[in-house]
């Protein structure tokens, strides 16, 4: 189960799917906003890897969409986490329960700065010529927990936000974090319902508040799955969900 939530990698399914390589553009590293900007006019898909990982993981992993929007995958800071005995390894923040579930806390301080280091990254690929409404922003896992609160706090409206496997990071206050410029961005939402890594009481908790938050604009997806890793369908539901927001054909 620990190997589950260290390593959010998606070559695995990458390849029981068949799909083809995607444009692999790197994008910033940790908290840096040194954001490819090669294409830069094409919409955009930031995408968050999970705990443990590297931005190489997900490469590859939208190869329909590839050709027709830039990806950008950054790889979050070293820090310690805690649920490993303080080992340090990529992390967009520590995680104290595991399995995570309801009784983790709200994310600490070190996620503020990584919420504000992904506005930058958000910031950067506006900066090269996209509009913020061409970009969505997803990640999977503790990247997917990372991109709804960074998503839906960000001063600009996105066109649209995805988390897989991931949480509210943020539930006390969660409504008055949302900015009024996404609050009718969509959201697709998707779990697993007997996920050993990240529990489903929280994350079907998680995707109640997000539909009586932000009503029609949340699309939650419950998957009857026994791992962290999302399944074909699931995926699948993702690249059709990101092909919609951006306005892109499935090749």
């Amino acid at each position: 189960m620990r190997s589950a939530l260290l390593i959010g990698c998606m070559r695995a399914v990458t390849g029981a799917v068949n799909l083809r390589s995607c444009s692999r553009h790197a994008g910033a590293v940790g908290r840096s906003r040194n954001i490819n900007m090669a294409a830069s006019a094409k919409p955009a898909v930031l995408w968050l890897h999970g705990l443990g990982d590297t931005g190489a993981g997900w490469q590859g992993a939208f190869g329909p969409l590839g050709t027709s929007a830039t990806f950008h995958h950054p790889t979050a800071p070293v820090s310690p986490v805690t649920i490993n005995g303080g080992m340090r390894q990529t992390s967009w923040m520590d995680l104290k329960s595991f399995p995570v579930d309801l009784s983790e806390p709200d994310a600490g301080a070190d996620f503020k700065a990584t919420v504000a280091s992904v506005h930058a990254m958000l910031a950067d690929i506006e900066a090269g010529g996209t509009a913020s409404e061409n970009i969505v922003l997803g990640g999977f896992s503790q990247g997917g927990a990372t991109s709804v609160a960074s998503g839906l706090s960000y001063p600009r409206q996105l066109g649209g936000i995805v988390s897989i496997s991931g949480w509210l990071a943020y539930r006390q206050d969660f409504t008055e974090r949302i900015n009024a410029a996404n609050k009718a961005t969509p959201v697709l939402f998707t779990y697993g319902t007997d996920d050993p890594v990240v529990d489903c009481s929280l994350t079907h908790h998680s995707g109640e508040m997000l539909k009586a938050a932000l009503k029609d604009a949340a699309s939650v997806m419950d998957v009857p799955r026994s791992m962290h890793q999302p399944e074909r369908d699931e995926m699948r539901a993702v690249y059709q969900f990101i092909a919609a927001r951006l306005g892109l054909l499935m090749a």
